[in-house]
């Protein structure tokens, strides 16, 4: 869906206009593999008397605890505010994401980790010595010592990976920091398929992401990783460049 269009506050202390009630809720409900188990909203544009106890203004708070990453969430969204930016950044990067899997041809088959890493697009590197909190939990899944999301010595995009199959309760591999230790993961296959890892080389290590795509002539893939660019997102590689494919 397109980013969400907000008038006025909603939430606990917010104007609370029916109209910018129902956009939030509409918004939500696209993001609900994001703040699991929240059960699809109601899109009435109501928070009722006490909006504090509304399962709307729950669904805020588990957003800005989970995605953004507020220490106390407050459980209200300003126009343009932290919260509004995060959503309408998952929005469109979900988006995004769709079109890709939709509009390139592939095998299918059934990944659901792939929900858990679709939701992630978007995290990016914070320059300098500040780190991005949430790329520091893909350092803990995958056990790296860094403290800093910058720089090459403090590469992720296997932490990436490490950090969406636990979270999807698959154990990742040892020193799963490192790229081309994923070569050694579940089994390897011939060719790609969707939500498949790839595992590929590179100048002074590797890069491992995951598959959403392919071209029409079949000659590019579309990966899904972290680290690309700095941040998670997808891009598109030669077909011949990748390795191994295991799933």
């Amino acid at each position: 869906m397109p980013a969400m269009k907000l008038i006025q506050s909603v939430g606990i202390g917010g104007a609370n206009k029916p109209d910018d009630v129902k956009a939030v809720q509409t918004a939500l409900n696209s993001l609900l593999s994001l703040i699991a188990p929240t059960r699809k909203l109601t899109v009435d544009g109501r928070l009722g008397s006490r909006p504090e106890n509304s399962k709307t203004v729950a669904a805020i708070k588990l957003f800005q605890s989970k995605v953004v990453n507020m220490v106390r969430p407050d459980g209200k969204i300003d126009p343009n505010g932290r919260t509004h930016r995060k959503i309408n950044e998952k929005l469109i990067n979900l988006s995004a994401i769709s079109n890709v899997s939709v509009a390139l041809k592939i095998p299918a088959t059934k990944a659901s980790w792939m929900k858990t890493a679709a939701g992630e697009v978007g995290e990016a590197e914070v320059p300098g010595v500040k780190a991005n909190p949430q790329i520091l939990e893909y350092f803990k899944a995958s056990k790296f010592w860094g403290n800093d999301d910058s720089g090459g010595q403090n590469a992720w995009c296997g932490s990436f990976v490490a950090w969406v199959m636990k979270k999807n309760n698959m154990d990742p591999v040892k020193n799963a920091f490192r790229a081309k230790e994923w070569a050694s993961f579940g089994k390897s296959i011939s060719a790609p398929v969707y939500g498949a890892i790839g595992i590929k080389s590179r100048k002074g290590g590797g890069h491992v992401a995951f598959v959403v795509g392919q071209s029409a002539d079949g000659n590019y893939l579309y990966m899904l990783g972290g680290n690309q660019s700095n941040s998670v997102n997808v891009a598109k590689y030669k077909k011949e460049v990748w390795d191994s494919f295991v799933k």
